[in-house]
């Protein structure tokens, strides 16, 4: 049997909990002379009728919500990426947008695992996976990960987890918890990216404010291993110009999560 040396690396991300894109315009990008803007949200559904919350510009009113369920993205509380434009260009505040395309963001609880069922973990998986970002808007936590493999249709398990006795908060507030993979047997051939969103009120501990912070593993593979920890309580309003590019749709793989 082989012993293998674990490299262990650690993180910070001091990001404040409604620091998201805390940005004062849209993000606008220009495809070939065809300006629209770009922004994550959440899909809500009044009185029977869709509308984004989006997490830079407020609600967002689509005049082509069927486009939502196109994407199999009409549920609520659904996250996603839009890209769209006001119908009223000279007048903003109205909130009325024609959507041009969507990327669904994977939107699950955070999930906690008895220690000692090997099921469940075996099922999880534990496949390399490397967090690029970590991002919170009102009502989630969000993560801009990268992942390697190769066949379109089949779907990556992504999970945010605790497992054991980890699921609660220690003294100082730190919960520690695990970001895990399961490439379901797809071979690992080419880089590919997506976003991930969990429910605020899904993390142990956060809706009675005994959480204060997060500690997580993650396995990014060649026996790294590396923990991140994350302050839920540090109000950082760094702006990051490489939004853009993160939510420029096309830079999107179509490998499906679950």
């Amino acid at each position: 049997m082989k012993n293998y040396r674990k490299l262990m690396k650690t993180r910070t991300f001091i990001v404040g909990l409604l620091s998201l894109l805390t940005l004062p315009t849209f993000i606008a990008c220009d495809d070939d002379n065809f300006t629209y803007y770009t922004d994550m949200a959440t899909v809500e559904n009044e009185d029977g009728r869709l509308i984004l919350q989006s997490d830079n510009c407020g609600e967002l009113i689509p005049e082509n919500p069927g486009l939502l369920a196109s994407f199999d993205a009409d549920n609520e509380n659904q996250r996603i990426i839009a890209a769209f434009n006001f119908i009223d260009k000279d007048n903003r505040s109205n909130y009325g947008v024609e959507l041009y395309d969507i990327y669904r963001v994977l939107t699950k609880d955070v999930y906690q695992m008895p220690a000692d069922d090997e099921t469940k973990n075996d099922s999880i998986g534990n496949d390399p996976i490397v967090i690029n970002r970590i991002m919170t808007s009102p009502k989630h936590i969000n993560f801009y990960f990268m992942v390697r493999g190769n066949h379109s249709d089949i779907k990556h398990f992504i999970n945010l987890i605790t497992v054991g006795d980890n699921a609660e908060p220690d003294a100082d507030g730190t919960l520690h918890m695990e970001f895990r993979h399961n490439n379901e047997g797809d071979h690992p051939r080419f880089t590919q990216w997506g976003w991930a969103a969990f429910p605020l009120e899904s993390i142990p501990g956060y809706s009675e404010g005994k959480t204060k912070r997060l500690s997580i593993k993650v396995n990014e593979g060649n026996n790294v291993e590396t923990i991140i920890t994350y302050d839920l309580e540090n109000d950082n309003e760094t702006q990051n110009n490489q939004n853009a590019k993160m939510y420029s749709i096309s830079d999107f793989s179509n490998t499906k999560t679950k």
